[in-house]
């Protein structure tokens, strides 16, 4: 959808009315004498750092409507006795009195300090950097899904311990959440914890959307984060409303609403004034988040926006189930996953993002990083675990457990199978009669050679069948057919995600593919912890995908409905189901560290017990996974 040029014009007029551009130092502006008429309740962050400038950003909240005038000083010592900028400006109701400098003139790979005042008032102290210019390694710390009743921020806390570790914050979306206090009950309405959202009832004006980012930035844990480190930042859906797209969104009906694109506006209006990022560049009708930032010859962030310029309507499997939730037009799903009249990123932000790759492998920059929500590998599974409950609407969760129970069997099965066919020198002209063998699972691989050889060979199969348990003899003969490709057919998990839109992720991956690119994707949106391969249709390895778990929104565990105790049955039973899944977790909060040198990327999953997150005792946190992908072969490697 896009925007008219009245509606854009009102959005810029209004959100960058409290933008500042700062080059260098103005006389003596801190006013000693103390008002009791204002107060920094809602702290201070940077944002957008580049080498030589950054941007600054405070709310004041005056005890009266009427502009107030607001100084900042910046420092390369905390005591302040060496400032390199200073300046004022007036702040008011038009921009819901929040105020951001982009401090310019700074020297590359610099920490300086910050503060505000206002009539004698001093804000906290914040700290800041700027990027060097051709660093020998970058950190990131990432974060998404930030839901404020579903649990307290434990997780920005414990980042913040280490903020001096990190270049940069990247935050992947989902920085507040729209809903009222009863839409989300898989999170809780914060209630028992004392923190239902304000306003209670959804987000759909722009005072809607301000009092819900003020509300957030009065989180104790995020605060700390924001002023010790630099944040970059996207959108997700929920800065708008669930699932959102260019048109409209899942939790948004017009008949309650009203107008989609009016609460769009408002949503992007706070989104800008409550967040340390630097206004984007304008064109006709359009805005656009999406950008890049360059780490010298290390690596090229790239910044998508997969929600709110380009993105076509999501598909749903509601078109595609009968009533009984059996999968009753497999064609079809595929055909409209490849029609190329659906688009994610948008044919503009499709163009921009094929030269910014090409441009940085041409200028020999080492990695190429996409930062953007949705998970981009293919998280394909058997359609039956889509099979839903008539009666709640919702996947069973035995529909797990019984293709487990015949997966294992068929394990057994297929070693046997296996080990004979290659003592007895057949598994090569074996696995030649099975067109497409390379490209299943390994359930499937042994499933197809188990079944080729009771066509085959039926007393060998007998033979090695009998061999089974009882236990495992009647799971194969009740539901074999479940590891059957053509019968159980796999479809994407979550048709929010690029699964939803193979078309436009083939054209990326193409991109990538051909202009040689080292390209890492960094993943938010789905509460859970991620490392996988990203594959082309050839099932050949483009990227390597990490994505990161929640702050405190629920994940897996919910959907699925996991018993406590089963949780590393069900990630182990995933990574063994889904081909392109190296890691998953499917049940803890945590955060995301990714760091580059020129020869390897290190991530580490900083995680906190199941249901820690409602508990405000700070808990524990421990490294779950660390992995390690080299340059020169792109294989993930558990260190």
């Amino acid at each position: 959808m896009q925007f008219s040029r009245r509606k854009l014009l009102r959005i810029l007029a209004a959100s960058s009315a409290s933008i500042v551009v700062s080059s260098g130092l103005q006389g003596c502006l801190f006013d000693r004498n103390v008002s009791s008429d204002v107060a920094f309740n809602h702290g201070v962050a940077s944002g957008d750092p580049l080498t030589d400038r950054v941007i600054l950003w405070t709310r004041v909240t005056p005890k009266n409507p009427m502009p107030v005038t607001v100084n900042w000083e910046v420092a390369t010592d905390v005591e302040f006795n060496y400032l390199v900028n200073s300046g004022s400006t007036n702040v008011d109701e038009q921009s819901d009195y929040t105020l951001k400098v982009d401090v310019i003139g700074l020297e590359p790979g610099t920490t300086y300090y910050y503060r505000f005042t206002v009539n004698g008032l001093t804000s906290p102290v914040g700290q800041t950097k700027t990027l060097s210019e051709n660093p020998e390694k970058v950190k990131f710390a990432v974060f998404s899904c930030a839901n404020y009743p579903a649990g307290f921020f434990h997780v920005y806390k414990e980042a913040a311990k280490s903020a001096d570790m990190f270049d940069a914050v990247l935050h992947l979306g989902d920085y507040i959440y729209e809903y009222d206090k009863d839409d989300y009950p898989e999170a809780g309405t914060g209630e028992a914890i004392n923190r239902v959202h304000q306003p209670i009832h959804e987000c759909v004006t722009l005072a809607d959307y301000r009092q819900r980012y003020a509300q957030y930035h009065t989180d104790p844990d995020l605060a700390e984060l924001h002023a010790k480190v630099p944040f970059i930042c996207i959108w997700d859906d929920h800065e708008i409303a669930n699932d959102s797209y260019a048109d409209g969104a899942e939790n948004h009906t017009v008949e309650i609403e009203g107008d989609f694109s009016e609460r769009k506006l408002a949503a992007i209006q706070a989104w800008y004034e409550w967040l340390p990022v630097r206004t984007p560049k304008v064109e006709e009708d359009k805005i656009k988040t999406y950008r890049k930032f360059e780490f010298g010859s290390l690596l090229s962030l790239m910044l998508l926006d997969t929600r709110v310029i380009g993105r076509d309507q999501q598909l749903s499997y509601l078109d595609y189930f009968d009533e009984e939730g059996n999968l009753t037009q497999p064609d079809l799903l595929m055909s409209d996953l490849q029609n190329s009249d659906r688009g994610l990123l948008g044919g503009e932000q499709l163009l921009w993002l094929e030269t910014a790759l090409l441009d940085s492998k041409s200028r020999g920059v080492a990695w190429q990083v996409f930062g953007q929500q949705v998970l981009m590998a293919r998280i394909y599974i058997p359609s039956s675990f889509l099979r839903f409950d008539p009666v709640t609407g919702r996947p069973d969760p035995l529909n797990f457990l019984t293709y487990y129970e015949v997966f294992v069997a068929y394990q057994i099965l297929a070693k046997s199978v296996v080990n004979q066919l290659i003592a007895d020198g057949l598994i090569e002209s074996y696995i030649a009669q099975i067109e497409g063998y390379e490209l299943l699972g390994q359930a499937e691989q042994g499933f197809v050679l188990s079944e080729l050889l009771k066509l085959e060979n039926p007393d060998l199969y007998d033979t090695l069948f009998s061999a089974l348990s009882f236990d495992e003899q009647e799971a194969i003969l009740e539901n074999g057919y479940l590891l059957n490709p053509q019968i159980n057919i796999k479809v994407p998990y979550n048709l929010d995600a690029w699964d939803g839109y193979d078309f436009e992720r083939e054209s990326v991956l193409n991109v990538a593919k051909s202009v040689g690119a080292n390209l890492v994707v960094l993943s938010g949106d789905s509460h859970n912890s991620w490392c996988n391969y990203v594959t082309n249709k050839e099932d050949v390895k483009i990227a390597i995908e990490f994505g990161t778990g929640s702050v405190s929104s629920p994940g897996l565990e919910k959907d699925m409905q996991i018993p406590g105790g089963y949780e590393a049955f069900i990630e182990n039973s995933i990574v063994s189901f889904v081909k392109s899944v190296e890691y998953c977790n499917s049940s803890q909060r945590g955060y995301l560290t990714v760091e580059f040198t020129a020869d390897e990327v290190v991530s580490e999953w900083y995680l906190i017990e199941r249901e820690a997150e409602k508990n405000p005792i700070y808990p524990e946190f421990e490294l779950s996974k660390r992995i390690s992908v080299s340059i020169n072969d792109k294989i993930i490697t558990n260190s």
